[in-house]
């Protein structure tokens, strides 16, 4: 018998994203799945559009905007709970290809030693260019890339171990779960995913990539959402995900340089009159030294 995927889709002010995305997921081939629902509290009709449109799914409609990691949670525990073997984050903003949950549980089944498994990812303007094939850490420096973006999606073949699969779409084992926890609701945005995959690792679980299975991403639509607070969100978050994750040789060389780093960005956008972006970004360091996560 093939196991149990719980879908979880977190909707927010994106009905026709929404929209389309469960339109490609109603011609996946993987037998054994179920699509839930979660709305952050949107305003722009969502929750009553898809109570009555689509009454055969799972919809948990939350009070407020629970932000990505919780928002997420929300619908995890209610996959766990119902016995699930897997559960796939997938971003709202996405369109997948029929076959891309089959391959990803395949992947997954293969070896036990597999906890996170995501496709290869495509941008939804340009078919044929990689958004991220996997992604790649550095603890030196606190970034965490996208590989392959920008190249030709058909030079990408086969499975890759990556150091983190994008939560755009990610599928993890209900076992892992049950291991590391769900996602730290402390980044609210960003880093949340990387931060899973880390700590997936750190029981001895892979996480890799399936480059022959493809979903297409309309990437910067949640950047667009959140405006400039996503400065405050990266300047926070890079910060507890060093401080969570890093070894003391990584901080050694980390801290230096995000100092440096950051305090010519406050200056550059202080000089450009971007005093908004300035502001977040003292404000988002500020609240990582006195110990200030979750929502802005």
């Amino acid at each position: 018998m093939a196991p149990h995927v719980s879908i979880i889709l977190l909707n927010w002010n994106g009905k026709d994203d929404t929209v389309e995305c469960l339109r490609s997921l109603s011609h996946i081939t993987f037998p054994d799945h179920e699509i839930i629902l979660v709305d952050n509290a949107s305003t722009d009709g969502s929750q009553d559009y898809f109570a009555e449109k689509y009454p055969d799914i799972v919809k948990i409609f939350n009070d407020e905007n629970l932000g990505f990691a919780e928002g997420n949670n929300v619908g995890i525990r209610y996959a766990l709970k119902k016995g699930t073997d897997y559960v796939l984050l997938l971003n709202n903003d996405t369109v997948v290809e029929p076959d891309f949950l089959s391959g990803l549980v395949s992947v997954a089944e293969s070896d036990s030693k597999i906890g996170i498994a995501g496709p290869k990812i495509c941008f939804y303007s340009h078919p044929g260019k990689i958004w991220a094939a996997g992604g790649k850490n550095n603890m030196f420096t606190g970034s965490i890339i996208n590989l392959g973006e920008l190249d030709p999606e058909e030079i990408y073949k086969g499975t890759k171990k990556v150091d983190f699969v994008s939560g755009c779409a990610l599928l993890i084992k209900a076992e892992v779960i049950e291991k590391i926890g769900l996602l730290t609701t402390d980044y609210f945005l960003y880093f949340e995913d990387a931060d899973w995959n880390v700590r997936a690792q750190k029981e001895g679980y892979l996480s890799v990539v399936n480059c022959d299975a493809k979903i297409l991403h309309k990437s910067g639509i949640s950047v667009k959402k959140t405006k400039d607070s996503n400065y405050y969100y990266i300047s926070r978050n890079i910060l507890l995900f060093i401080k969570r994750n890093g070894k003391w040789y990584h901080k050694m060389v980390f801290y230096p340089k995000f100092f440096l780093q950051y305090t010519a960005a406050f200056i550059l956008h202080m000089a450009r009159g971007e005093t908004t972006k300035s502001r977040y970004i003292l404000k988002g360091i500020k609240d990582h030294l006195t110990g200030k996560y979750g929502r802005l």
